[in-house]
């Protein structure tokens, strides 16, 4: 429990890049998806699948996300919110996702990029960095999608990212964190749920 006089910095950061142009959710229910472009929502993914992810869904969806465009007033963040796709059900020809969705909906497919990673979790330094200035840290909190861990970053690629964001930030502050399964946090003056994202918390 943390309690007392304290400001807040913080930053938020995916690492996915769009790999095709805008589709549309033309059937859909609740958080599950059954078409896109009035196609089945599973033979449109198997356009975006290479090798063996075609044939693996739990490889696929580590690399394979879907891209809902960003409001206008978060433009300096992303032009997109990544919403990861846990479960597919293949008799009802449907995949879920952890938000809702309304027919309508434009959507992208996005694959996570390892230099895009690599240059968020720099700007998430520079952002915090520009708002707490020579202040010392009272704390760091890390939360890290899952996705971003050893399934997709090698040892040696996440301590290295993780050295950067601490020099950015401020190297000796005490820092803590833990990999999550969906993200919340604040662009702008709006907190979202967020997939394949890092959020950053520094309390001064």
């Amino acid at each position: 429990m943390l309690s007392g006089s304290a400001k807040l910095a913080w930053s938020v950061n995916h690492g996915c890049l769009p790999i095709g142009g805008e589709r549309k959710v033309t059937r859909c229910s609740g958080n599950v998806i059954y078409e896109i472009d009035g196609k089945p929502v599973l033979e449109v993914l198997k356009e975006y699948l290479v090798g063996d992810e075609i044939d693996n869904w739990s490889k696929a969806v580590v690399n394979l996300c879907l891209g809902f465009k960003a409001p206008k007033h978060m433009m300096d963040y992303d032009e997109y919110l990544i919403r990861f796709m846990p479960a597919k059900d293949d008799r009802a020809g449907s995949i879920t996702i952890s938000t809702e969705v309304t027919e309508g909906t434009s959507i992208w497919m996005t694959r996570r990029d390892h230099e895009k990673i690599a240059a968020g979790v720099t700007r998430i330094g520079e952002e915090i960095k520009a708002t707490v200035g020579n202040h010392p840290l009272k704390m760091v909190f890390q939360f890290d999608c899952a996705g971003r861990g050893k399934i997709v970053l090698r040892d040696q690629q996440k301590t290295g990212l993780l050295a950067t964001l601490q020099q950015k930030v401020q190297r000796d502050a005490p820092w803590m964190g833990l990999y999550t399964y969906g993200e919340i946090g604040p662009v702008g003056n709006h907190n979202y749920f967020h997939n394949y994202t890092a959020v950053v918390l520094a309390v001064y």
